[in-house]
């Protein structure tokens, strides 16, 4: 790939002006960025939530937290007191040229700084608003003012009971899975909206909830609940709608996922677990009998499972051809060969002299050109007046006595 011409980048001449903290709205800005879009991140004086999250790495140039590195990088920073009139008039010189808002701001917080999404699309008809909320704007009934986060989503969709062990007890997934969802599916509806943009001046209000973006997650759940074998969902326990045995087993150097969701890798999984009479033993040969017998089958399966290594393992089972992965910890996904391979793990610049190594952009898989940076807090705010609104530097004085920035200037 590095002997390719560096591809132009989709969203080369975009600007975008992100209104966001945590991780949705930043992830879905990020991509953006990554994509080429001009993304002016503004933050409040002191920096945005996650700056202050641990852990953070402390370094004789400054501190960066792992949490904002991981989503902030091609990014420009703004600081602007929002609450200053002459920080609010700052953004809206910003928003009368621009492509793009995101916000996971609440909308009622919106609307106290004369910032409600209506409002700007009224204000800025070409401007496409995107805002992300735990319930959604419109229609959202009595849920439109309740705090919403991730897991609460995953539990709303069904996703977190679908996530169980084997004993049947719904687990939460461990990470922002529905933040994650919600980035990805607020990234195309922008994309979707620049290409009529484009084609005829229009903008659009995006109204996007948490809950309504995890639904791609349960669609087959959703379909196959409607029609299945209720006698046979009752045995299920963790694998009602996937194949027994399949999920995560002991190893005796960690856990493997093993997936046999076919008949026939159930006798391959015997083959490999030196037991082939269990592949057409009745009692466990068909995927309703196993069902019927999921604490039996998973028996059977950690017994082999527990007496070897996730290496031995994964390369049993890859020699019958049964689905199989060792689970990786972080810090060996980080230097899984294949990722960095296919380009998956990239370097990130800290912006204070080291790096991360953290995924690239799955919607635009091309290497980056440079090696992408995190901005430091504030960084950019004079080439952001200079450049962008043409501010000549007695006006940018001007509005940092007058408080526009904060009490301070975040550099």
């Amino acid at each position: 790939m590095s002997n390719r011409p560096a591809p132009h980048r989709p969203l080369e001449g975009v600007k975008v002006v992100e209104l966001s903290h945590l991780i949705a709205g930043p992830y879905c800005c990020q991509m953006l960025a990554d994509e080429g879009a001009r993304v002016v991140k503004i933050e409040p004086p002191g920096g945005e939530l996650t700056r202050h999250r641990e852990p953070t790495r402390h370094t004789p140039a400054g501190d960066i937290s792992a949490y904002y590195a991981s989503l902030n990088r091609n990014k420009q920073s703004l600081v602007l007191d929002l609450k200053n009139a002459d920080g609010i008039a700052v953004l809206h010189r910003l928003l009368a040229d621009a492509d793009v808002v995101v916000t996971n701001m609440r909308v009622a917080a919106l609307d106290r700084l004369g910032l409600h999404p209506k409002a700007l699309r009224e204000r800025y008809p070409r401007l496409i608003v995107a805002v992300i909320s735990g319930f959604g704007m419109e229609n959202s009934g009595a849920l439109a003012d309740r705090a919403g986060l991730a897991m609460v989503a995953e539990a709303m969709s069904g996703a977190t009971g679908l996530t169980r062990d084997h004993s049947g007890n719904p687990v939460w997934c461990g990470f922002a899975l529905g933040d994650a969802m919600s980035a990805l599916s607020v990234h195309s509806s922008i994309v979707l909206a620049l290409r009529n943009q484009e084609r005829y001046g229009e903008g659009r209000l995006i109204d996007s909830g948490l809950v309504e973006c995890m639904m791609p997650a349960v669609v087959v759940a959703m379909g196959r609940v409607q029609v299945e074998d209720k006698a046979v969902s009752a045995f299920a326990g963790s694998n009602q709608f996937h194949g027994v045995p399949y999920g995560a087993f002991p190893a005796s150097d960690g856990y493997v996922n093993i997936g046999v969701n076919r008949d026939d890798f159930w006798r391959r999984l015997c083959d490999a677990m030196g037991r082939p009479e269990l592949g057409t033993d009745p009692r466990y040969a068909k995927y309703v009998e196993r069902a019927k017998r999921q604490r039996e089958v998973h028996v059977i399966t950690e017994e082999f499972t527990r007496a070897h290594t996730r290496a031995e393992i994964v390369a049993k089972l890859v020699a019958v051809d049964v689905p199989v992965a060792a689970i990786q910890q972080m810090e060996e996904v980080i230097a899984d060969d294949y990722l960095r391979a296919r380009g998956v793990v990239i370097p990130v610049d800290d912006g204070l002299g080291g790096t991360f190594s953290l995924p690239a952009d799955p919607a635009w898989m091309e290497p980056p050109q440079a090696m992408p940076r995190v901005p430091r807090l504030g960084e950019h705010r004079d080439a952001i007046l200079r450049e962008v609104l043409g501010i000549a530097p007695a006006e940018v004085a001007r509005l940092e006595a007058a408080g526009a920035f904060g009490p301070a200037r975040e550099t």
